[in-house]
């Protein structure tokens, strides 16, 4: 009962929390890294008043085991959002994260030393096709644009986002196994956990000082509604959202394995493609759905992990 609790809470808050968003991209683009510290800060203010209760409550789990967490934690959600700064289509976004069924299975077998049928490894191949094929026909399509500078720029840094998307896609399938063995070592204290990951992340904020201050200032100079900057708008709606997510995906790793929460956060990706195509009109070929289809059909293959996880433990 907590996991299916989890999983509709973390489908329906990740969902929301991509439409505010993709609203804020498109308004603002440049402001990426002010949402991620506002997000970051939420969780982290939320986690001081009712699970750290002003830091009087002790730590069931030492600082030192966070680190690795933390430290991939804030790599993998920076470059995640910056990637949509550098003309990633959120379509291609959504796509390529759902890649990270692909990722997680490749790291559990080299890290981890896991084992999966031939039926696993042939699902994750489809999901590979797809995610190129996608690529390479938003590469195509952005190019037919026009043929002056500005594209041949756009063409570039196109080119980095999806570098960008490509190592955070490595690095969340690192992180799910560094959190599973936290949890292993520990026990499993997710509100702790998403409280103190969070918190111990701020201070990196540092760096990105005079950006955030800078988009501040342009959220502000936005067009309101009812007295607000939409822009603003969007940001709130996106961090409480964010949290809803974030803390029902922390459930989710707390009751299953990092492949099922893998799998979940993967589904809702499905969704969250579907409102970016329809609701924000988001160019979309025949190219696009065919590795879609290859996506999210290799996707359900997979899925068959959720009723032969006990057969996967045997094998190890």
């Amino acid at each position: 009962m907590a996991a299916i609790a989890s999983i509709g809470g973390a489908l329906g808050g990740c969902m929301g929390c991509m439409y505010f968003v993709e609203s804020l991209a498109k308004e603002v683009p440049s402001s990426m890294n002010l949402y991620t510290f506002s997000s970051f800060l939420f969780v982290f203010l939320e986690g001081l008043i009712f699970t750290s209760k002003f830091f009087t409550v002790k730590n069931k789990i030492p600082i030192k085991g966070y680190i690795p967490v933390v430290s991939m934690f804030f790599f993998v959600n920076v470059v995640n959002n910056q990637a949509l700064n550098f003309h990633v289509p959120v379509p291609l976004h959504i796509i390529f994260r759902s890649g990270s069924l692909l990722s997680t299975l490749i790291m559990n077998r080299l890290l981890m030393g896991r084992k999966y049928s031939l039926k696993k490894y042939l699902s994750v191949i489809a999901i590979t096709i797809g995610i190129i094929i996608c690529t390479l026909s938003t590469k195509v399509s952005s190019s037919n644009e026009s043929k002056n500078k500005e594209s041949s720029q756009k063409q570039t840094e196109l080119f980095i986002g999806i570098v960008m998307l490509t190592v955070a896609l490595i690095a969340s399938s690192i992180l799910a196994i560094f959190q599973e063995k936290l949890y292993k070592t520990y026990g499993k204290h997710p509100n702790e956990a998403k409280f103190v990951i969070h918190g111990l992340s701020l201070p990196i904020f540092l760096f990105m000082f005079n950006d955030i201050t800078t988009n501040a200032k342009i959220l502000s100079s936005t067009e309101p509604i009812y007295g607000i900057p939409k822009a603003w708008i969007d940001l709130i709606g996106a961090c409480l959202l964010q949290y809803v997510c974030i803390t029902f995906v922390y459930k989710l790793n707390s009751v299953t394995d990092s492949l099922t929460v893998t799998l979940v956060v993967t589904l809702r990706k499905f969704l969250s493609l579907l409102v970016s195509i329809f609701w924000f009109k988001n160019p979309f070929t025949t190219n696009h759905w065919i590795g879609a289809l290859l996506v999210f059909g290799g996707t359900l293959v997979f899925s068959e992990v959720l009723g032969t996880k006990k057969d996967d433990k045997k094998k190890n």
